[in-house]
């Protein structure tokens, strides 16, 4: 599994794009392109965020399934923000999968030089999912504002052909493109 973390950045800003984030996740879920998610009861936010989870390790299962090791290595190191449940994870590559135990350090997301700033997936988990599902592609999640990439442009350039590879699929005998 990739390693989930509990970072607490000054503020409590998750991330400055979070914002423009959950308004475009907001306005899709209304206009019925996402699912709204189950918030009712005692204990939705831990099911929120056990669900978070969930979702980031199906992330790791589709990348490690479809890239190679080769592939996988070239992947630079990132973090991908769930909006909902402020949940963090990080994706460090290793020959043999992403590295559970890693330990790194809180994400750099507010310098005001984009290439000193982590690498940083900001997206919702109804997003994600969907995109998980087939059900959407990388480039209207991104052309909505429902995942936004932050961080150095070339790094950029690798997740979104993660992303890409990730949508090209075997599922139930189909294909899911991107």
């Amino acid at each position: 599994m990739c390693a989930i973390c509990d970072f607490k950045i000054e503020f409590s800003i998750g991330h400055p794009h979070a914002l423009t984030v959950a308004v475009a996740t907001r306005k899709a879920i209304e206009a019925g392109l996402l699912q709204e998610p189950d918030s009712d009861g005692a204990l939705a936010q831990a099911r929120l965020k056990m669900v978070a989870v969930a979702t980031l390790n199906s992330l790791q299962s589709r990348v490690q399934d479809v890239l190679s090791v080769d592939e996988l290595l070239c992947l630079p190191d990132f973090y991908v923000l769930l909006i909902e449940t402020d949940t963090w994870s990080f994706f460090h590559a290793t020959p043999d999968g992403f590295d559970p135990d890693i330990v790194p350090d809180t994400p750099d997301v507010l310098s005001e030089n984009i290439n000193a700033r982590s690498l940083t997936v900001v997206t919702s988990r109804v997003a994600l999912q969907a995109w998980l599902d087939g059900e959407t592609n990388i480039t209207h999640l991104m052309t909505e504002s429902m995942l936004l990439i932050d961080g150095p442009p070339d790094q950029r350039d690798s997740l979104l052909s993660m992303f890409d590879a990730g949508a090209i699929t075997a599922r139930r005998g189909s294909v899911i493109t991107a």
